[in-house]
């Protein structure tokens, strides 16, 4: 050992880390990481458990660039499928299964929504007259495993099998709340998780459609309209005046009339989708049986904020005009490698928007590729609802 460590008065001045800058860097740590954090002092739990951190780290999550998607492979089962964009090109896996993701309570088969990395359950118990005895729900966080007792709810009255339901946050008061779309009526009804009783709200402007397309943004619950046509998509008596984006505002509980972008002026042959990418709404249609295009609204509200975010032909898509699969279903959007990943039932494909250059996607053997579609985009998250 060295004379200066020999030293009594040599002793190390302790490093300060100001806690600010704990939290920075816990922030990008996975969420299982940060919970085994918990148990090392008082203080690194504090910092885990105070709001602000939750929402730095939640934000910090939702920027990661993969696509995390949950379903139901079978009852009382959930299946997550990831999206891992850093690759190229990009590939879809399963995650592994645990058997915490087997729940309790039979019947939790139904996915109201996903938000904040929170998902909702809802289930309906009937009486022999298909009326509505009971409606319940379930709130879950998988990456905390945190459960909630079954939430027992009042008011919503009969159901239909047909009918839209909806999850998402009211960012003024970060309260979370259940939307009920009833199908070809404008009746919207809504639950406040807390006070658990459905209650009416401002009637939508135009009537709900069964395959509603629901979009979840910043507060808001969007979904794409056509005035005075109720039934399957006939792109053949449809003007293109009739269409029109409703957004509900969860904080007022008002709806607004959003129009379309400028280039949208031909009924397209196939119906157009509504979705979110990079915090903003996107609207994507087919332009005149020649190309696929994505409109991206860079300022939510705001008419004049509409931009052509990509156009493709139907050449490079590769893929029969003809076939009922035709469409495809925006998923989501990789920053890093400026690639768009888009599926139908039969398929995956990623698009460079660098050179329109598309690329079939890896997958992994087996994946029911109907299951991702209605799968629910899901980000891990240490938050809960109350």
């Amino acid at each position: 050992m060295s004379p200066q460590s020999e030293d009594p008065h040599n002793v190390p001045v302790p490093v300060y880390i100001p806690g600010e800058l704990i939290a920075d860097v816990l922030s990008f740590l996975p969420v299982k990481s940060v919970l085994r954090l918990r148990c090392v002092s008082k203080t690194l739990s504090c910092i885990i458990s105070d709001p602000s951190f939750v929402k730095s780290h939640l934000n910090r999550s939702a920027r990661k660039d993969e696509l995390k998607l949950v379903n139901f492979l079978e009852w009382k089962k959930v299946s997550f499928s990831v999206f891992r964009m850093s690759e190229n090109p990009p590939i879809i896996f399963n995650l592994p299964e645990d058997s915490y993701y087997t729940l309790k309570e039979n019947g939790w088969f139904n996915i109201a929504g996903s938000c904040n990395g929170l998902l909702c359950f809802y289930d309906q118990r009937y009486s022999y007259n298909s009326t509505v005895v009971e409606t319940g729900l379930l709130i879950w966080n998988p990456a905390t495993r945190t459960i909630s007792e079954k939430i027992c709810c009042s008011g919503i009255g009969s159901i239909e099998s047909l009918a839209n339901f909806m999850f998402g946050c009211d960012n003024s008061t970060n309260t979370y709340k259940v939307l009920y779309f009833i199908p070809y009526k404008k009746q919207v009804r809504v639950l406040t998780l807390g006070n658990n009783v459905w209650r009416n709200i401002e009637k939508s402007p135009v009537k709900h459609c069964s395959s509603m397309n629901l979009a979840h943004l910043s507060g808001t619950v969007n979904w794409l309209a056509i005035r005075k046509h109720y039934s399957t998509y006939d792109y053949k008596n449809i003007t293109i005046e009739q269409f029109v984006i409703i957004s509900l505002d969860l904080g007022t509980e008002t709806h607004t009339q959003l129009r379309l972008p400028p280039g949208f002026n031909e009924v397209p042959f196939v119906e157009p989708h509504l979705s979110v990418l990079m915090d903003c709404l996107c609207f994507s249609h087919y332009f005149k049986k020649t190309h696929l295009v994505i409109w991206q609204m860079k300022e939510f509200g705001v008419q004049e904020s509409w931009s052509q975010f990509l156009k493709i032909s139907y050449d490079k898509l590769l893929l029969d005009r003809h076939s009922v699969y035709f469409q495809l279903l925006l998923l989501c959007y990789s920053e890093k490698n400026d690639t768009l990943i888009f599926m139908n039932y039969l398929e995956s494909q990623a698009i460079n928007r660098r050179d329109n250059r598309m690329e079939r996607m890896n997958s992994v053997e087996g994946i029911d590729r109907s299951l991702l579609l209605s799968g629910h985009d899901h980000v891990e998250s240490l938050v809960w609802y109350c």
